[in-house]
């Protein structure tokens, strides 16, 4: 009798065992086979709603053949970063990727995604001519470092923009002594990311070089930063436009443009005759970097994002977009081995409010171009 209870005890025990183990497995197998289901299909197709500054690196054959040999295809529509974190239904995207932390941020809250892709990053310049790079470093605004670049204090610009100077104020402005205000052109704060950094930066610069993170400060800085986009008159709402702008309009429609590094080193790579011409870039001290960061709403977004961070392929073809990227090398090594040199590393660098307080700000400016 003690036997056949003690054979039974010892049943129910490897029974309850079973069962917890196969409970177990269950909640694993549910976790991992969705993703290993999307893996081992013959073709993953992925629809991204991305910043146009990424659009040609999608539409590159090469950069298509890359994603291909993983079996991914991958078809891309562009909107604002600010728009693409508010304004579409995700539920039409396997991907969102906005340009700029807190865009992701918001992105991400509103996706309910579990994870977000760091791929590419860019700092935030101002992409400018030699003539008003030097008209700068006479007035001790700027200096120059090496052939391509000047690093712009950047307090002392905001204290002219703020203060309604005109290129014909400053001293040695003969290249360009016209009565057009010393003011970085910019996008289109209420939809473009490059836009809102430098609202960032400038809302830094405006308080005390204190990142924002009230209400008071938000109220404090306001009537500081908002004419800097008010008085710009029209702003496009992306960053491709003004760029394209820039390129064939020259010095004259856009004596400082806000920009994003890669668009400068993305044209030098592919157009190396204009590298030592008039084009010049000056890097903000303090500057900020933009982090373009790829938010999955489907195991196929997930997949995309897993390539662009960890294929070696992908993040080379990223460095001949001007981005730059993790692992061995980052993209100034690669560029300078090109004739295109950058700084290696940028010290004085910022990061930008929260989420929170940024939109605060990008809405008390919306609230004043009505």
């Amino acid at each position: 009798m003690n036997a056949r209870r003690l054979l039974a005890f010892g049943l129910a025990v490897l029974l309850a065992a079973a069962i917890g183990g196969g409970i177990w497995y269950s909640r694993g197998a549910v976790q991992l086979g969705q993703q290993q289901r999307i893996e081992a299909q013959q073709q993953v197709s992925a629809r991204g709603l991305i910043g146009s500054e990424k659009e040609a690196f999608f539409s590159d054959p090469r950069v298509q053949a890359a994603l291909a040999k993983h079996k991914v295809s991958v078809t891309v529509q562009k909107a604002g970063s600010r728009a693409i974190a508010s304004g579409y239904d995700a539920k039409a995207f396997d991907f969102g990727f906005p340009s700029g932390a807190p865009a992701a941020a918001q992105l991400k809250a509103a996706a309910k995604a579990a994870n977000v892709y760091n791929p590419f990053y860019t700092p935030i310049v101002l992409a400018s001519w030699r003539p008003i790079a030097d008209i700068l470093v006479a007035n001790g605004i700027a200096s120059k470092q090496g052939d391509f670049y000047y690093v712009a204090n950047l307090p002392a610009l905001m204290q002219l923009a703020q203060g309604g100077k005109r290129w014909r104020d400053l001293k040695d402005s003969g290249a360009f002594a016209t009565a057009k205000a010393v003011l970085p052109a910019s996008t289109d704060v209420r939809t473009s990311n490059s836009a809102a950094m430098y609202l960032a930066l400038a809302s830094y610069i405006a308080n005390g070089e204190q990142v924002v993170q009230s209400q008071a400060e938000v109220d404090q800085v306001l009537p500081l930063v908002a004419p800097l986009f008010l008085r710009q008159g029209f702003q496009e709402s992306s960053s491709a436009g003004p760029f394209e702008d820039y390129l064939a309009l020259g010095m004259g429609k856009a004596p400082l443009l806000v920009a994003y590094e890669s668009q400068l080193v993305e044209y030098w790579l592919k157009h190396p005759d204009k590298a030592k011409g008039d084009m010049v870039v000056l890097y903000p001290k303090p500057t900020l970097y933009s982090k373009h960061v790829l938010v999955p709403y489907t195991p196929a977004g997930e997949r995309v994002g897993q390539l662009l961070e960890s294929d070696p392929e992908l993040r080379q073809l990223a460095h001949a977009y001007g981005f730059r990227t993790g692992g061995d090398q980052h993209g100034p090594e690669t560029w300078a081995g090109q004739g295109v040199k950058v700084p290696a590393q940028l010290v004085d660098v910022i990061d930008p409010p929260s989420q929170e307080w940024l939109e605060r700000l990008i809405v008390g400016i919306e609230q004043r171009f009505k």
